[in-house]
């Protein structure tokens, strides 16, 4: 089944949304001296690498 292009964009953002979710989960079950020792720039790098994850899997998955 072939998506249009805005149905593969929301379910890009949507995969976006879930990875950013499962890290501030990860980071609100971390000890708070360990969860204030964490830098930002590494979330949202573990944020981008989630979602780009998502996106080759489901791109793999539409072919």
């Amino acid at each position: 089944m072939s998506h249009g292009l805005f149905t593969r964009l929301l379910l890009g953002a949507g995969g976006g949304a879930v990875a950013f979710l499962l890290v501030l989960g990860a980071l609100s079950l971390l000890p708070s001296p360990v969860r204030e020792a964490v830098p930002d720039p590494l979330l949202g790098g573990a944020v981008l690498v989630l979602a780009a994850v998502g996106a080759v899997r489901g791109a793999r998955r539409a072919r």
